[in-house]
């Protein structure tokens, strides 16, 4: 029992950077030992990183909800929502589950409800723990007992002895949401992830007897919001198995569907974890609180009376509805939702009417083909097993398929109607009082009402009173729901509950304290993400709190406020964006994950005393933002000239890449054709940039003097700087030219510069990762001074490089071989694990990251891309669909054809032919060379009548005149003189005769 004042050595900790501030009774000394806590450092240190990330992106997502933003299934996982594939067969002590039971870790709860006859029990960490350290410890400590059929407990006023039967309940585990933190532990100074403390100490302890007495270790995953997420939590597992030397795969996992973003990603959920599911789950009473909270800015999406939203509702039973046709789809459990009743004894009327609603939906629930479901009390067990024993006479329904339901986003998304009354009102405040009291007082599972409040009830009645109040909503009565009727009414209520629990108890209870915090979460103009983040603050101590606060200092917050400011106002800093990412602008959040290694304060002083804009780059690194953000991916083609840009951009291309080869072979300022090796005048690609960029400006001005303003030609543009034609001060000074010259998106790549050769040759020297890492700074270092967002692109060659400049850097150790060269050069080993290192060292300093490679390889692509994305989720990433690849002798047609669909689905989201211009050139010359020299003029005519062709899809070269701008200089003349000319020159020419249409 936690009753003891002893408090746990810190000089036992096993290494420097790890700290306990809460006191540990000696009795629970074996659960944070050295071993237990190593392990738990080792959790944090390697997946805090990308847990922080994935809080950020929930910022992100969030504001664009707030923005008018509507969720729909993703189109860039549409392969894995319609290929065929199921998840690894479930063991057996979890292929029946018709019940499960759930509750808090205290050890009276533990022990009835493993004895309580349902098939599971689901000891709950989070939404029914109010998570002082004194319960978190002693639930560790309660859950190692029962694993091991020794957890008793002694009931102080009356003696009653409580013990483990040894038929009992197979355990399963939730852990705290990603959220919450353990202010109680710090790893290198910060508070340690509640999640990866409660899963790990369990895990540490118990995996290994839970497998030997035949069960495993088995969890449930609270309040996850994307794919991305339960990709985590699956590396989670993967790591923390592989420490231990567990098989991958021995972990299972049910995911609760609770918010209504992951109701959009369920096959996405269960694929990242499909070594490890044990199925989805209908978190009824958080989904709610997330359909409020997601859609908190938007009046049309306020709920009626808590009541009134029950799951025969459309958007409830939808949402059941396409978890039970996902899960037997994927051949796992689709498990139902909990009912929070609680046995009426003093009413048998009342109790027969509580019975009943829990008959009803138990019914609707094994009908609609859940394979198990949730009570909040043994006394509803029984109720529940006939409805299921009814319907589901086998372990599970995992046969019955579902196709005819068609669930789509207007499904999940249809608002019930319904009314607000002021019994609905007081319901809620007077709830939402007595449960958070009873959680600040250390309990977190409250029996008020006849009904199992938890944090997930209490969260409804929290958002709804703000969400009412804050669109300015009416009661049936006609009243207004204002901050003077909350307050009224709030007030009232406190009255009610002191007369409820009586003088005595209101006296030492936290009544007043638990209303004054309720009322500051309802009546704040912005809503705060979950009640129990404040509340947390008020059961730690001293010392926790301060570090907790430290920490919510140095991370980012999963606390998004209504309104729409950038990033930049956010972290209380500009880089003098302000004017190009104003409220609600594309670049909205633009800078998360990406680090510099450098300070604001020097982006100043070199910025000079004035600024210049510099229009053609911003617009178009804003515009590849949002694509990259929109379309399932970019595909674009290598231009040589502005005219072949002209023609990508008329043929429906939304992007134009430049290639450095191509500047070399045909396109640089020394006028001499080169290979691909730097040999050219650095300035030569900005040359080029500009020269594309004032074509494009061109065909704006003559299709806006046309009144043709249906195409929009200004592409952005990305650029090669090779690899930066020398050190860090040239990639500035290049980075600087592209920006003038109004690129989009530049590429710098880690070879050495004076070694450079194309990514296609051999002889390629890489450059140590830091090396390049200084590069990717000084470029961005640019661009911030500069003021431009643009768009900057790391590319590897180590696939294919083998030799490297230095040792210098202690990442590139692992491929060093050993052997030199004759001028001094270390051998290295080429390939994609050298590849995925320099890749994940590159991720925090790009927007994307290319890896350039040898041949069109998907399963190459895609080890890429997953190990990338293990890290950091979101990085965007680019893909050179090579020329000097031969395609056909590579793949058949119809996975050429799919191609680029495929790698758009693994977060390809640049894709790009980097010599199309080189070739179309030569190609289209020499043919009609071919012809012209044995056939004459016929075999220019075919040429033309092939562009006559084309003019149904847009062509319009056909009439060379008109499209470089001779009738956009007319106007000119004409506007000069006064509208009288006599020296226009489309007038009267062969064009005006002979290609009017």
């Amino acid at each position: 029992m936690m009753n003891s004042s002893h408090a746990f050595d810190p000089l036992g900790l096993p290494e420097e950077g790890l700290q306990l501030l809460g006191p540990v009774p000696e009795s629970s000394h074996f659960l944070l030992t050295p071993e237990a806590l190593r392990f738990l450092a080792g959790l944090q240190r390697q997946f805090q990183g990308r847990r922080q990330e994935l809080l950020a992106r929930r910022l992100q997502v969030q504001r664009r909800l707030d923005q008018g933003w509507k969720p729909e299934f993703l189109e860039s996982t549409r392969a894995v929502r319609e290929s065929d594939w199921q998840v690894d067969p479930v063991p057996a002590p979890l292929q029946d589950r018709r019940i499960e039971i759930t509750g808090p870790v205290d050890r009276k709860m533990v022990i009835n409800a493993l004895n309580s006859g349902a098939k599971v029990f689901m000891a709950d960490f989070e939404d029914a723990n109010s998570p002082t350290w004194a319960n978190c410890v002693q639930g560790q400590h309660n859950l190692y007992e029962a694993v091991r059929g020794t957890l008793a407990f002694v009931q102080e006023s009356n003696g009653k002895h409580y013990q483990l039967q040894e038929d009992r309940a197979v355990l399963m585990v939730r852990p705290r949401g990603w959220h919450l933190q353990e202010a109680n532990v710090l790893v290198d100074g910060q508070p340690m992830s509640a999640s990866l403390f409660d899963f790990g100490l369990f895990f540490f302890h118990n995996a290994k007897a839970q497998l030997e007495r035949g069960a495993g270790p088995f969890f449930y995953l609270p309040k996850l919001e994307n794919h991305l997420e339960a990709r985590l939590w699956n590396d989670i597992f993967v790591f923390a198995q592989e420490q231990l030397d567990i098989p991958e795969g021995t972990i299972k996992a049910t995911v609760l569907i609770e918010t209504i973003l992951a109701a959009f990603e369920m096959d996405e959920i269960l694929y990242e974890l499909r070594r490890h599911s044990a199925g989805l789950n209908c978190g009824r009473w958080d989904y709610i609180f997330s359909f409020i909270k997601k859609f908190r800015a938007h009046p049309e999406f306020v709920l009626p009376d808590r009541g009134a939203v029950t799951m025969d509702r459309h958007f409830l039973r939808s949402y059941s509805r396409l978890l039970i046709q996902t899960c037997h789809r994927r051949g796992v459990h689709a498990m139902g939702g909990m009912a929070a009743q609680i046995p009426i004894k003093e009413n048998s009327k009342r109790n027969e009417e509580a019975l009943e609603k829990v008959r009803l939906d138990k019914r609707r629930e094994a009908g609609d083909g859940h394979d198990g479901t949730w009570v909040a009390h043994p006394g509803l067990i029984d109720v529940a097993l006939q409805e299921f024993n009814q319907t589901m006479p086998g372990p599970n329904q995992l046969q019955r398929q579902l196709p005819e339901w068609k669930i789509t986003a207007a499904d999940l998304l249809k608002v019930p109607d319904g009314a607000i009354t002021e019994s609905g009102l007081r319901q809620n405040l007077n709830v939402g009082v007595l449960y958070l009291e009873a959680w600040l007082g250390g309990t977190g599972c409250v029996p008020i009402y006849h009904l199992m409040e938890d944090a997930a009830t209490a969260e409804i009645s929290r958002t709804q009173v703000w969400q009412w109040r804050r669109h300015q909503c009416r009661l049936d009565d006609g009243r207004l729901i204002d901050a003077a009727l909350v307050k009224q009414c709030l007030e009232e209520e406190l009255g009610a509950i002191r007369k409820l629990v009586g003088e005595s108890r209101f006296q030492k209870g936290s009544f007043e304290q638990a209303a004054a915090l309720f009322a500051d979460l309802i009546l704040h103009d912005d809503l705060q993400e979950f009640l129990t983040l404040p509340a947390y603050e008020q059961i730690l101590s001293d010392a926790a709190r301060q570090a907790l606060q430290a920490g919510d200092a140095a991370v980012p917050q999963p606390q998004a406020q209504l309104g729409n400011q950038s990033m930049e106002q956010q972290n209380g800093e500009s880089l003098g964006f302000e004017t190009i990412f104003g409220p609600g602008g594309e670049m909205e959040n633009r800078w998360l994950g990406i680090k510099r290694d450098y300070t604001l304060e020097e982006v100043k002083r070199l910025r000079g005393s004035f600024r210049i804009r510099y229009t053609l780059a911003e617009m178009g690194a804003e515009r590849l933002w949002k694509l990259l953000h929109t379309e399932d991916y970019v595909n674009a083609l290598g231009a040589l000239t502005g005219n072949q840009a002209m023609q990508m951009v008329r043929a429906g291309l939304k992007s134009i890449y430049l290639s450095g080869w191509q500047v070399a072979a045909d396109a640089n300022l020394s006028g001499n054709m080169y290979p691909d090796q730097s040999l050219y005048p650095s300035n030569s690609a900005p040359a080029l940039v500009k020269k594309i960029n004032r074509t494009l400006q061109r065909a704006d001005q003559i299709s806006h003097m046309e009144g043709q303003d249906d195409l929009y030609w200004m592409a952005p543009i990305v650029a090669d700087a090779e690899a930066g034609f020398g050190g860090p001060l040239n990639a500035f000074e290049l980075m600087k030219l592209m920006i003038e010259a109004g690129a989009a998106g530049v590429h710098f790549e880690d070879q050495l510069a004076s070694e450079k050769k194309c990514g296609h040759l051999g002889g390629k020297v890489l450059v140590p990762t830091s090396t390049f890492i200084r590069t990717l700074n000084a470029a961005r270092l640019a661009a911030d001074v500069m003021g431009v967002p643009t768009i900057l692109v790391a590319r590897t060659d180590a696939n294919a490089a083998g030799l490297l400049t230095s040792d210098i850097d202690e990442r590139d150790h692992p491929f060093i071989t050993g052997e030199r060269t004759p001028e001094g050069f270390f051998k290295v080993k080429a390939g994609l694990d050298q590849a995925i290192s320099r890749g994940l060292a590159y991720a925090p300093y790009a927007d994307l990251v290319w890896c350039e490679t040898s041949e069109p390889n998907l399963a190459e692509a895609k080890r890429f891309a997953e190990t990338m994305h293990a890290q950091y989720p979101d990085k965007l990433l680019a893909y050179n669909c090579s020329p000097s690849f031969n395609w056909k002798a590579k793949l058949d047609d119809a996975t050429i054809e799919k191609f680029q669909r495929e790698l758009g689905a693994m977060g390809y989201k640049y894709q790009f032919v980097t010599l199309a211009g080189f070739h179309n050139l030569n190609h289209g010359m020499f043919e009609l060379a071919r012809g012209y020299k044995d056939r004459g003029m016929a075999a220019y005519s075919e040429l033309q009548q092939a562009e006559f062709a084309s003019e149904e899809f847009g062509y319009s070269a056909t009439r060379h005149q008109r499209e470089v701008g001779t009738g956009y200089f007319d106007a000119v003349t004409k506007a000069v003189s006064g509208g009288k000319a006599s020296t226009v020159a489309l007038a009267g020419s062969t064009e005006e005769e002979q290609f009017q249409h």
